[in-house]
């Protein structure tokens, strides 16, 4: 089966020019300002979240595929890749400043308790985290970070058989122009069980969820 996944990751990231326009079609190339495009131009198949925002949508091949946020420089950001009883994902997608964990676990359990009855139980979700890191011996490391158990303990409420974690981190110093600070959740409407997420930086990974 062919994905129907939009590819929004670039090749390489353009230099600055002296040129004004390539600059503005360098900015209209990142992956966010993409999807913004698309989802002013109509599509309703994206959701932005918003920062100090979480957000939870069903997935569906004839509704929404994609879910993401922007704009990360230090802040925490939280998916949590569930499914329901009817197979099909729920996504669940917050973006909070790293001073207000403890609102952002609150904000991820509103949602939880909202979708609580939907949830498959038997199902094993994914979580992922995309937060800030530090470069220690010239790899990027993830940076002490108190949201990861936190929330990890809250999922253990509603799943007991725990979580597939995966954790990320991004620079904050030293970006060059045109970097990308999104980080996007793109299920294939082809397929659902298929996902692709796109971290800050433009690092990719690719999901079977019923693997």
């Amino acid at each position: 089966m062919i994905s129907k996944i939009i590819n929004l990751t670039r090749a390489s990231l353009p230099k600055i020019s002296k040129n004004t326009k390539e600059n503005i079609a360098s900015v209209y190339s990142m992956p966010e300002m993409v999807l913004s495009k698309m989802a002013k131009e109509g599509n309703k198949s994206i959701v932005h979240v918003d920062m100090n925002h979480c957000t939870a949508v069903r997935i569906s091949p004839e509704g929404i595929n994609t879910i993401y946020t922007d704009a990360l420089n230090g802040c925490n950001s939280v998916g949590i890749v569930a499914k329901g009883i009817d197979g099909k994902p729920v996504a669940i997608l917050s973006h909070y400043v790293p001073t207000n964990v403890d609102g952002q676990v609150q904000a991820i359990e509103k949602q939880l308790d909202t979708y609580n009855y939907f949830l498959d139980k038997n199902y094993k979700p994914k979580l992922f985290f995309n937060i800030r890191g530090w470069i220690d011996g010239g790899k990027l490391e993830v940076v002490p970070n108190s949201i990861v158990e936190k929330v990890k303990n809250l999922l253990s409420k509603y799943f007991p058989q725990g979580t597939e974690t995966t954790i990320t981190p991004y620079p904050t110093k030293t970006r060059p122009a045109f970097f990308s600070s999104a980080n996007i959740f793109q299920f294939d409407p082809a397929d659902t069980s298929k996902l692709k997420i796109t971290n800050v930086g433009e690092k990719e990974k690719f999901i079977d969820l019923n693997a």
